[in-house]
């Protein structure tokens, strides 16, 4: 089984530096378009998604993944004011926190943020970077924690409901999620 795993790496390491080499040559021909970095970019996904539903090695689907990283990149490189480079940014942020790379995930969520303050996920954006520092980091960087609560509080936009829950775990920011789970609830007792 691991020889089958190591061959199957192998061979998708071998296709994607085959065309690297072949889409270098092409690209010194004629610049790397918006349409040829989007068309690209759909293919891996469309592959990624194929590969999910078939039975590919876990190292051969990271390596699938990775490049899909390095195309998202490519268009955020080559098109870094363009709108579409916002979703690839959003999209780079949740392939790495699937892959449990968090702190790229938060670096990438960081960037969008800055560069796109008003993308439409902007909240998930910040909410993956919470649970990312709340749950999966250790040591709990809880300035950080705190930082992100506080973007998500002054958004007059954001849910009054979700602001209240907000305020209520920063008052118990010491605890980890878990221990915070375990609190009571606020309700009233009926006597």
């Amino acid at each position: 089984m691991r020889t089958i795993v190591c061959f199957v790496s192998l061979m998708l390491l071998s296709m994607m530096y085959s065309c690297k080499d072949s889409n270098a040559t092409a690209s010194e021909a004629k610049p790397l378009t918006k349409e040829s970095l989007r068309a690209s970019i759909q293919e891996m996904e469309d592959s990624l998604s194929n590969s999910s539903n078939s039975k590919l090695s876990g190292a051969a689907y990271n390596l699938s993944q990775l490049e899909l990283i390095n195309r998202l990149t490519a268009y955020y490189r080559n098109y870094p004011d363009d709108p579409y480079s916002a979703d690839c940014l959003f999209k780079v942020q949740m392939v790495y926190s699937g892959l449990n790379a968090h702190r790229k995930s938060i670096a990438y969520g960081d960037t969008l943020l800055k560069k796109f303050p008003s993308y439409k996920n902007k909240y998930l954006v910040i909410e993956s970077n919470i649970a990312a520092l709340d749950v999966f980091l250790e040591p709990r960087d809880t300035a950080m924690i705190r930082t992100y609560y506080t973007m998500l509080l002054s958004d007059h936009e954001y849910p009054k409901t979700k602001k209240a829950e907000i305020n209520r775990r920063l008052k118990f920011l010491y605890l980890s999620i878990f221990d915070y789970a375990n609190l009571p609830q606020n309700r009233s007792v009926k006597k």
